[in-house]
């Protein structure tokens, strides 16, 4: 297991466990732990031993949202205008900086990731969740646009996530008021796909990565990337995209494993190549 305090990351079965590991502060994010979140799903895009992702917290919760002491503009990382700590051009450009980059990367990292949840799942926390392929929350999972309630405006792609995941009145509830959602409210909306008894969240999660890890990745991979090209894409233009797709899975080792084990009316063993 490869540790940097604030996060850790260890390979089961061809699945990358990634834990936030702040739990004295309930996982919050801040600039540095957000960077090393980046830099880590940007290595992964690239590792064949790890064909499916599970994210999760350490502690009792997912991740609380934004750091209190960074949002408050009294870190030494600048916040604008909340402190008159110097900006870098970067975080000019996007105060969020690696905090919203993250939530890209939970999409371009190109593998599937599951989100495992517990305890507050809040703010940059729930635009995690939302970016991830699918949930599964327990019992104790508590999720809310947490932005509004400390004065500011919702950020880190929770604008976009929300109405494709729940409907647009409860998107808009969620973004207008941040009132927090229990577990069972939120699976009913939607948020939590999976809802499992206290504690189960994570064992759950890696049962349903650890199935995907055993399937043909590449197609996997290009189908994942699809079903988001598709939410900006015309129908014309998907058949297209899909018709390259299958002309590139069809190259691989894996398709010929799996037609092989149909007409021998056997399981495939699939390699992810």
């Amino acid at each position: 297991m490869a540790s940097e305090d604030h996060l850790l990351f260890d390979v089961e079965d061809g699945v990358g466990v990634v834990t936030l590991n702040r739990p004295d502060k309930l996982n919050a994010i801040n600039w540095d732990l957000a960077a090393d979140l980046v830099e880590l799903f940007r290595s992964l895009r690239t590792r064949d031993d790890v064909r499916t992702i599970v994210l999760t917290g350490a502690g009792r919760a997912f991740c609380a949202g934004g750091d209190a002491e960074w949002l408050s503009g009294s870190a030494d990382r600048g916040m604008p205008g909340l402190s008159e700590v110097p900006l870098e051009r970067y975080q000019r450009k996007t105060p969020a900086g690696p905090v919203a980059e993250f939530v890209r990367m939970i999409v371009e990292v190109e593998k599937p990731v599951i989100a495992a949840l517990s305890g507050p799942v809040m703010g940059a926390g729930l635009s995690f969740a939302l970016a991830c392929d699918r949930r599964f929350g327990d019992t104790t999972t508590r999720m809310s646009a947490a932005m509004v309630r400390l004065g500011f405006a919702p950020d880190c792609g929770v604008t976009y996530f929300l109405p494709r995941i729940t409907s647009l009145s409860t998107a808009l509830m969620m973004v207008e008021t941040g009132r927090i959602l229990e577990a069972e409210e939120a699976h009913r909306e939607g948020l939590i796909d999976e809802l499992v008894e206290k504690g189960q969240a994570r064992k759950a999660a890696m049962e349903y990565a650890k199935q995907l890890a055993k399937g043909p990745s590449v197609a996997v991979d290009l189908a994942r990337r699809f079903i988001h090209k598709s939410l900006s894409s015309t129908l014309d233009e998907m058949l297209d995209y899909e018709a390259v797709a299958s002309t590139m899975s069809a190259h691989t080792e894996d398709a010929r494993e799996g037609t092989r084990a149909f007409v021998e009316k056997r399981k495939p063993e699939f390699k992810g190549r």
